[in-house]
């Protein structure tokens, strides 16, 4: 495939002729396509890299024409409201994985699988789903997944909603590449109306045959848009996880390099560069993310820190209950516990790294996040 840029109307074109429908709902995905080819096209990809993006792309709008057809033919999911959701969030690297992982143990959540975020139409049926064909190879592919040190993955459990459904507006963070930074600019500047709008069309199509409908949702970036959730989910209640920045930087950094190694042609990105362009991206969302509770009120959140999800687990799963207004049953408690042990730190070995080893100091991580650590006494 070319490096040039491709144009929207192309790629819009091929997915047209791979669904055979043509109605793409509301417009407001067009300016993030537009954005999203020019930041594909600028990035040091490898054609390869560069042609599954593209590819992506093309996956999400075939997706987005075959909701919209799902919903002329079934037009009575839209009445199926969605409840809560109650939404994971933090900083990346923080137990958000490990938290909605453990909350998605009680029944009485709808989580995102993989499986169906990649591939929501038709929608899985209750009692079906051990022999959907979406999900059996998913359990599959999760057999060569190599990065259990770095992340946790369970085909079957919850998984980063963002990173699945947002790219159905064309709003994704596009987080595993490189991102110019005039893409970053417009991504911080959108009010994501659109996207939390079009997530919700997604969740009533998702437990339309396969409830519950209590969603229980999770994704780091969502801590940028705290109140664009609410204006869309009035009733959302948020899980906040915690930890010392100065653990959760070098490993955020050591992340996205290994993903932009994976997609960059060699040599085209420094570890040095890495560390800076994370850490003022972060360091706004937690600067948004406080802001914005002040304004949503404290008693939508619950804060939870993470040695206490490793280290005192049914403790603090106690609090998030009792503030989410649930029971924590005797099963749970033992699914909860069964979890912690099976997925310890240092279960699928050990991710090192260190700060400087990707620009960054400890003085210029405390600088950053300064009121964040007050707030949080770490």
């Amino acid at each position: 495939m070319s490096e040039q840029r491709q144009s929207a109307d192309a790629v819009m074109g091929r997915a047209v002729a791979q669904a055979g429908a043509g109605d793409f709902g509301s417009p407001g995905y067009r300016e993030g396509l537009e954005r999203s080819l020019s930041a594909f096209a600028r990035m040091p990809l490898t054609p390869e890299a560069r042609e599954a993006a593209i590819e992506k792309l093309t996956q999400d709008l075939v997706t987005r024409l075959r909701i919209e057809q799902w919903y002329r033919n079934h037009p009575q999911i839209d009445a199926m409201a969605v409840e809560g959701p109650v939404f994971v969030v933090g900083l990346p690297r923080t137990g958000t994985t490990a938290t909605v992982s453990m909350l998605g143990l009680d029944e009485r959540f709808r989580c995102l699988r993989s499986w169906e975020g990649i591939d929501p139409v038709p929608p899985p049926i209750a009692g079906q789903e051990d022999t959907d064909p979406r999900a059996v190879a998913a359990r599959a592919a999760a057999k060569d997944y190599d990065k259990s040190h770095m992340h946790l993955f369970d085909p079957d459990g919850s998984q980063e909603d963002l990173a699945f459904l947002a790219g159905l507006d064309m709003h994704s963070y596009h987080g595993a590449y490189p991102t110019p930074e005039d893409y970053l600019s417009w991504w911080l500047a959108e009010d994501f109306g659109s996207t939390y709008a079009y997530l919700e069309r997604v969740f009533k199509l998702l437990h339309s045959q396969r409830p519950p409908r209590l969603w229980l949702l999770k994704s780091p970036p969502h801590l940028f848009r705290l109140d664009a959730i609410v204006r869309q989910f009035p009733n959302a209640r948020f899980v906040m996880t915690h930890r010392d920045p100065l653990k959760v930087l070098g490993s955020v950094a050591s992340l996205h390099y290994t993903l932009y190694s994976e997609r960059c042609v060699a040599g085209s990105i420094s570890k040095e560069e890495v560390g800076p362009i994370l850490l003022r991206f972060w360091t706004e969302g937690m600067r948004r993310a406080m802001a914005a509770r002040e304004r949503l009120g404290e008693d939508r959140f619950i804060d939870v820190h993470n040695d206490e999800v490793v280290n005192r687990p049914l403790e603090a799963f106690e609090r998030v209950y009792a503030h989410l207004g649930l029971s924590l049953t005797a099963e749970l408690r033992r699914r909860l516990a069964a979890y912690n042990s099976t997925n310890a730190p240092g279960t699928f070995g050990a991710h090192r790294y260190t700060l400087e080893e990707y620009g960054l100091t400890a003085d210029r991580v405390r600088e950053g996040f300064a009121s964040y650590l007050k707030r949080f006494s770490f």
